[in-house]
């Protein structure tokens, strides 16, 4: 049976959300920012600004030179995760076949439910007027109909912003061969490198390239993106309520200046430990793996993982074991950024408890120590060693939990 496929890409998400709530900023280039750090970046950009060549993930001090009337706006991310709920709730309406992709996109599978609704257009219309009437005019969306996820993403992202494209068995090639490789969704800068090297430039081109040339290159992940030149894509939109749980947690900050001195790593380090820890907490997982990453100065990247023996979701065990992992790095330049992340993680329930006072002892204060933080805000109780330190919440993303 054929499928019917739709792909949500909400327009310049976070600056409209912003827009949507203050009417002062409507029609003006904004960009939505991490935070008041000078050194962060642009999450979002508006429509209006992207029109001055403001883009996202562009610094702060790049978007005000390309852009010297932008307002900056700090970001809020439990406004936009409210938002992104809203419009989940409408998406529901037509399928309950909706997978979050993102914070500002989602894939709805209507093969099943399309009739109801007078087709896949008919419901692509009415979504777009659902959002205007219940959320707000300036909170507007791009949509992609297609047979496949791939062919829906690569279908939203042509008319933008609010449009509506339909690819079809018979204008998919056509559409595949004018695109450019990196217009598709898996295929990033270094991929597209590593293309090029292999003097694969185009769509054409990749498809002409024989298996064992991208095997060789790329591993499996090489038949996927021939697979991805043809237009082929099985993978099938799960509800974003069977997802399976969270594999990983991490978080990371861009230092508000370079630095160098190992014992202000070390409060960062420490700080990022805890914000982790405790997300695992709250979403009852434990960990068997640690990693820490670094970008220094010249962007230039180092990383490091371990394997532990145990499972934890101790903020105390993964900061010494990110100390390790710094010590392992050593970094020679100035720091520009840093994260933490722990993997190989288990839901609480598949954990066996400890018998060990000591061990029953530190889960209890854990325990209260973020019943005291929920109720009185992060880090009301925090360690000395970070006491003059404060960290950013992050405005892109999306925990299943926030639902």
């Amino acid at each position: 049976m054929t499928r019917t496929i739709l792909h949500i890409d909400m327009n310049s998400y976070f600056a409209t959300v912003e827009q949507q709530a203050n009417p002062y900023l409507r029609g003006k280039p904004i960009g939505v920012r991490g935070s008041a750090n000078k050194r962060t970046i642009v999450a979002a950009a508006s429509v209006e600004a992207k029109k001055f060549g403001v883009k996202t993930a562009m610094s702060v001090q790049e978007a005000k030179e390309t852009c010297p009337e932008i307002i900056l706006i700090v970001g809020e991310p439990r406004k936009y995760s409210q938002v992104t709920k809203k419009f989940i709730e409408i998406f529901e309406r037509y399928t309950d076949k909706v997978e979050i992709f993102s914070i500002d996109e989602a894939f709805l599978d209507v093969t099943g439910t399309m009739h109801l609704f007078g087709g896949a257009k008919k419901i692509a219309s009415c979504i777009k007027n659902d959002l205007r009437r219940e959320i707000g005019p300036w909170l507007t969306c791009s949509v992609g109909i297609s047979y496949n996820k791939f062919l829906a993403k690569l279908a939203s992202d042509m008319q933008k912003p609010d449009g509506l494209t339909i690819i079809t068995p018979g204008n998919k090639d056509r559409i595949l061969l004018d695109s450019k490789l990196d217009d598709f969704c898996g295929i990033g800068p270094k991929i597209l490198k590593r293309l090029n090297l292999l003097s694969i430039k185009t769509v054409k081109e990749l498809r002409e390239t024989g298996d064992l040339d991208l095997l060789k290159e790329f591993g499996i992940y090489g038949l996927k993106l021939k697979r991805m030149a043809r237009g082929i894509d099985h993978a099938q939109v799960t509800s974003w309520r069977n997802q399976s749980e969270a594999k990983s947690f991490g978080h990371s900050r861009t230092l508000n200046k370079d630095v160098s001195s190992s014992e202000e790593l070390k409060k960062h380090i420490c700080l990022l430990s805890e914000k982790v820890a405790t997300r695992m907490r709250k979403e009852q997982h434990w960990c068997q793996e640690i990693s820490l990453w670094i970008r220094l100065k010249d962007f230039s990247h180092l990383a490091k993982s371990r394997k532990i023996s145990y499972w934890t979701c101790s903020g105390e065990d993964i900061y010494r074991i990110s100390l390790d992992l710094l010590a392992q790095l050593n970094p020679t330049e100035p720091v520009r950024a840093i994260g933490v992340r722990a993997a190989s993680t288990k839901h609480a329930r598949f954990i066996p408890a400890s018998l060990l006072p000591e061990e029953k002892k530190k889960e209890r204060l854990l325990k209260t120590l973020d019943m005291i933080n929920d109720k009185y805000g992060f880090y009301a109780i925090k360690k000395a060693r970070v006491y003059d330190m404060r960290i950013k919440e992050v405005v892109s993303g999306l925990g299943r939990k926030k639902f």
